[in-house]
């Protein structure tokens, strides 16, 4: 579990669903070529999906009228993609745990 902050409130959110992931993972490759703008919606999709379980009230239209800095939604996503298994947790060694 993880928690981010979305225009200064906090929200935990779960390891995703196959189901979260697989609206997670087009919207992160879409994000990665795109202008701005179209950055924010896959960005703002990135988030509804990973929010969607837990927190029904932010839906992506509920999510653009948020007051938020670029830079909170980039760290946001940057969360999402860590718990997602798509890029490795910060200060995670990369290599994996020995058996006990």
């Amino acid at each position: 579990m993880t928690t981010i902050t979305l225009g200064s409130c906090d929200y935990a959110v779960r390891p995703l669903t196959l189901g979260q992931l697989r609206v997670v993972l087009p919207a992160f490759a879409r994000a990665a070529k795109l202008n701005a703008a179209d950055g924010i919606d896959a960005a703002i999709d990135i988030l509804a999906a990973a929010l969607a379980r837990d927190h029904r009230d932010l839906t992506r239209d509920a999510l653009l009228e948020l007051e938020m800095l670029p830079a909170e939604l980039a760290v946001a996503v940057a969360r999402i993609a860590e718990l997602s298994g798509l890029v490795p947790r910060a200060g995670a060694s990369g290599e994996p745990l020995a058996d006990r």
